[in-house]
């Protein structure tokens, strides 16, 4: 049986630590690579996977592979060697999370909420340039993308460069609420079968401004009606932390690293297993989804069809801030997300071109460090 080999980007970062540790513990993977430019961080990672993935009772090896994602023809190189069976992306530029209680304080004190729109070019700067290298070099590797899947695959779905699959986001959102509806019938969780589809905006604005088709399945018997549906969606979001208004600011990093290891895993095992993915075949927001080493077949729950799901999340996009796409992958932000950057970021943006994604990412670190200077002061 041919090795499975795993290339972890971003293995140095919030996700991609917490990642790098569920991947060995599983033990599905015979060699795991850690992608990082931070050789010393990569180094302790690269020694607790060794070390968890031993408890587990398994001999993972786990290798560093250093790799600058911002040049696409390095990271070819890179890939030739390595030969990776399946890709999972969680690197940025920058990380958010210590940003995010100055960043409440300037929307409560504007009485306004942002989408996130405005932070595309963190991840699309690194994610762009890596799904040029992969199809230079591996064009069948699937790539199993945690980077703004719900809007970048729609976005590089307009250069051919759209990863797989998305993970994170609405699969978290989804397993919150089997949580939820387990805790008020007083069940066991694993009776609870959850089939969502929306946008990850439901996951900063309300529900009752959001668009999404939920079904609910008590050992496969709908019952649905038999719960508020908003109210379980506004908890499953609330408890996880970070993204909401009314949140404590904490972090999901752990479960969407979760989310992401687990989706490897029914992809690398052939299992067929149906999750819920981001941007999979390149549309905005997600869907159920049945994954394998062929990639995301989207899988809708009975009671709504293609056409209705794709406007559903189309529109969920645009409140995040994306007017539209361009065909050539260029951003245009909506006027809502313009006055936010605007007004309280200090930009003044009106689209991201692909090709401008790096520098605009260099502007955004500018002001989200302005900002909490002067939300702390």
């Amino acid at each position: 049986m041919p090795e499975r080999v795993v290339l972890i980007t971003g293995s140095s970062g919030n996700v991609g630590m917490y990642l790098s540790l569920f991947l060995a513990r599983l033990g599905i993977a015979d060699i795991i690579y850690l992608g990082s430019s931070n050789i010393q961080t990569a180094s302790t990672v690269l020694y607790n996977a060794r070390c968890v993935a031993l408890m587990g009772g398994f001999n993972v090896r786990v290798e560093h592979a250093r790799c600058d994602l911002a040049v696409p023809e390095a990271t070819a190189d890179m890939l030739l060697r390595i030969k990776p069976t399946l890709i999972i992306h969680s690197a940025a530029l920058l990380s958010l999370y210590p940003f995010f209680s100055a960043l409440r304080r300037r929307q409560n004190r504007m009485n306004f909420v942002a989408g996130f729109a405005h932070t595309l070019p963190k991840d699309l700067a690194l994610l762009w340039p890596l799904m040029v290298a992969v199809k230079d070099a591996c064009p069948d590797t699937p790539v199993v993308n945690l980077a703004a899947p719900d809007t970048a695959h729609a976005i590089l779905s307009k250069r051919n460069l759209s990863p797989t699959v998305g993970a994170g986001t609405i699969d978290s959102t989804a397993h919150g609420i089997r949580l939820a509806v387990a805790n008020r019938i007083n069940v066991d969780p694993l009776r609870v079968d959850v089939r969502l589809v929306c946008h990850h905006a439901i996951r900063r604005f309300s529900p009752d401004d959001v668009p999404f088709f939920l079904r609910i399945h008590l050992d496969r018997t709908d019952v649905t009606e038999k719960f508020d549906q908003k109210e379980l969606i506004s908890e499953a979001v609330d408890v996880s932390g970070v993204e909401t208004m009314t949140t404590p600011v904490s972090t999901n990093a752990p479960t969407t690293a979760a989310s992401a290891a687990e989706t490897a895993r029914a992809m690398l095992l052939e299992s067929e297993m149906i999750r819920h993915g981001a941007g999979a075949q390149g549309i905005p927001g997600a869907t159920p989804v049945r994954l394998s080493m062929r990639g995301a077949q989207i899988i809708l729950p009975d009671g709504i069809h293609m056409k209705e799901a794709l406007r559903m999340n189309e529109a969920g996009m645009r409140m995040t801030g994306v007017e539209r796409i361009e065909e050539d992958g260029t951003v245009v932000f909506t006027d809502r997300e313009c006055y936010w950057l605007r007004e309280g970021m200090g930009l003044s943006w009106g689209k991201m071109p692909l090709e401008d994604a790096r520098l605009m990412s260099g502007e955004l670190e500018k002001a989200y460090n302005r900002l909490k200077k002067e939300e702390t002061v």
